[in-house]
């Protein structure tokens, strides 16, 4: 009889198995080649604002947030962020070595580099708000920001290169 049931419970957590990974192959099916488009910041040298450009494709099945601070780091290598942990819809990341955003980006590198870092972080389902730490200087400090945050303050101009120009 305790080997009827152990047979019965083998099998069950094999069919288990089988389905689960039959069903995780088609989600990465669906997934494969499918692009996004990341963002990019920088100031209009007419007007000085603020632009965040949508142009930079991306496979969807790469967005997670290691990939994309790996991104953002190559883009400023002068500024690593680092990962520190994923509460809800917010991440968490520090900046162990700040000195250069906070000093010597001047006090318009590090509205760029924050635009950049929330829009492209924020891309990916579920996350809203970046929570950056980092110890503070001149021209930065620590904070949470949102798209929201980022649109309120600084009133970008949002280009979409598929789109054509998108006033927030």
């Amino acid at each position: 009889m305790k080997n009827c049931f152990f047979l019965i419970y083998a099998c069950l957590l094999i069919a288990a198995c089988s389905n689960s990974k039959d069903e995780q192959q088609e989600v990465e099916e669906v997934e494969t080649g499918t692009e996004i488009l990341l963002w990019q910041s920088d100031l209009d040298d007419s007007t000085g604002r603020l632009e965040l450009i949508h142009d930079k494709p991306m496979v969807v099945d790469t967005l997670t947030p290691e990939t994309i601070i790996t991104y953002l780091n190559n883009q400023y290598p002068r500024v690593q962020l680092k990962l520190d942990r994923i509460s809800r819809d917010t991440l968490y990341v520090s900046i162990p070595e700040a000195d250069f955003l906070t000093q010597q980006m001047g006090s318009s590198g590090p509205i760029i580099y924050f635009a950049d870092a929330v829009y492209n972080l924020t891309e990916i389902p579920g996350m809203r708000y970046i929570n950056f730490n980092f110890e503070e200087g001149d021209h930065a400090a620590p904070s949470v920001e949102s798209r929201e945050s980022i649109i309120k303050e600084f009133q970008p101009t949002i280009k979409d290169s598929l789109a054509g120009r998108i006033q927030p």
